[in-house]
């Protein structure tokens, strides 16, 4: 009985090297497959405690809550919405007293692109009762370069120049932000940066 299966393998390997050549130009205009999908970036929608760590006084951060949006445009593209609400400090705190001052500095249709993205603030004025360096009122041109650890983190450094109530290269700058699950309860620990390094008043 196995006489005529092995009698039929040249036949069946012919055939199949005649498919082969028959269908050689179909094969070489194929499509390649398509590339890997890239997972969706990380949802930073919400509210976030938001900290700028200065060159001037890195342990004394300015704050603010970020309230995010992200959407897609019709290309598929991933954008932020943020408007960042200043927090009241006194000078030299970290934790007191935290509320609500001054109008929300907003910023929208900012590109995220594998996980970063950059907002070009332009000028940035900030009341004095949100500064806890100096108490002073701040005028200064920004530039935010941000990465997104995931859904409750992201951070990165802060460029550009302050020009009041000085001069002064705020590179070296930098900010953090963490997810609040409730914006009424602000967290004692303010991260600062990348590394999750945290400030907090001494008692």
């Amino acid at each position: 009985m196995l006489i005529p299966l092995l009698a039929g393998c040249p036949d069946s390997e012919a055939k199949f090297e005649e498919f082969l050549d028959n269908t050689k130009d179909d094969r070489d205009f194929m499509p390649p497959p398509p590339p890997d999908v890239m997972p969706a970036e990380a949802d930073i929608s919400g509210d976030f405690l938001l900290a700028v760590s200065t060159v001037i006084s890195p342990d004394l951060p300015l704050q603010f809550i970020a309230t995010n949006t992200l959407t897609t445009d019709e290309m598929g593209n991933t954008l932020l919405a943020a408007c960042l609400q200043p927090l009241s400090l006194m000078q030299g705190k970290v934790n007191v007293p935290r509320e609500p001052i001054g109008d929300p500095l907003c910023y929208k249709d900012i590109p995220i692109v594998d996980g970063k993205f950059d907002i070009d603030a332009g000028l940035v004025k900030v009341t004095g009762a949100a500064n806890p360096v100096t108490g002073a009122d701040i005028e200064a041109t920004l530039r935010m370069i941000a990465t997104i650890i995931d859904e409750e983190f992201f951070c990165g450094d802060i460029e550009g120049d302050l020009s009041v109530p000085f001069a002064l290269d705020l590179k070296g700058s930098t900010f953090a932000a963490v997810r609040l699950g409730d914006p009424a309860m602000l967290p004692l620990d303010v991260t600062k940066n990348c590394k999750r390094e945290a400030v907090r008043d001494k008692e």
